[in-house]
């Protein structure tokens, strides 16, 4: 979509997070990783967004997507995608597979968040609007809470959570995985500093992710990065030491 002749690419991201459980069964051989990668690429396709290159370790699978990244672990499944794409339309397949595949019968809590839009009459149902993407998330999850942080005529934030009782959550799982998200949004860069992800600035991505510094934010890692032509960038990152820890741009 162009204005004025200059392209728009909507740059806000949607981040569904989901973990699953067997309820007080034990977990043992249940495992998001047996999905099919063929499976997997199949849900993207609902999501209109691919893979375009992978790592993973003793812990977790991390894919760059042509939107972003998803990431997979034992029973935590991670998308964030930006542009016009539409992960919740992959819900009910993808609780399909995870039965299936994986083994997993409940989910144990879920995330959905984004900041506003800045164009969100480009976007495709339901993302064009939270109500919309609440009322999905309603008809699968009636346990939900949907909330604004923020003003709603400018900078908000919308999140869509499960909540559900700590009690039921210690009693199922006799020790929860540990888990902390830092998430941090930037706007109105230096253009002098974003031209270091375009074809123009540099030659492939190794070099926009080392001109950047990027490769220094968190060292010890593994990084699997890709500039796009002509201009932007993706990048995971996972740990070579503490498995747990997983990092995108």
């Amino acid at each position: 979509m162009s204005d004025g002749g200059v392209q728009f690419f909507e740059g806000v991201e949607k981040l569904l997070e989901i973990w699953f459980t067997n309820g007080r069964e034990s977990n043992k051989h249940s495992d998001l990783r047996k999905i099919p990668r063929g499976k997997l690429e199949s849900i993207l396709k609902i999501v209109h967004c691919e893979i375009i290159s992978f790592v993973n370790n003793d812990q977790i699978d991390a894919y760059v997507l042509s939107e972003s990244s998803m990431f997979i672990s034992k029973r935590r499944f991670i998308l964030k995608t930006c542009g016009t794409t539409t992960p919740l339309m992959c819900l009910q397949p993808l609780l399909l597979l995870v039965e299936q595949y994986a083994g997993f019968t409940e989910v144990e809590d879920l995330f959905y968040s984004r900041k506003n839009y800045k164009r969100p009459e480009l976007q495709i149902g339901p993302h064009q609007d939270f109500d919309q993407e609440v009322a999905l998330l309603d008809a699968l999850f009636p346990d939900g809470n949907a909330y604004c942080l923020g003003t709603m005529n400018k900078d908000c934030w919308y999140l869509y959570t499960l909540n559900p009782p700590r009690d039921s959550i210690n009693n199922s799982i006799p020790d929860p995985d540990p888990d902390q998200t830092l998430e941090i949004l930037m706007t109105d860069l230096d253009p002098d500093i974003m031209s270091i992800f375009t074809r123009e600035e540099c030659l492939n991505a190794a070099e926009a992710t080392k001109k950047s510094g990027i490769d220094k934010i968190i060292p010890n890692m593994i990084v699997d990065d890709f500039l796009f032509e002509p201009c932007g960038y993706s990048m995971n990152g996972i740990s070579k030491n503490v498995s747990k820890l997983a990092f995108s741009d």
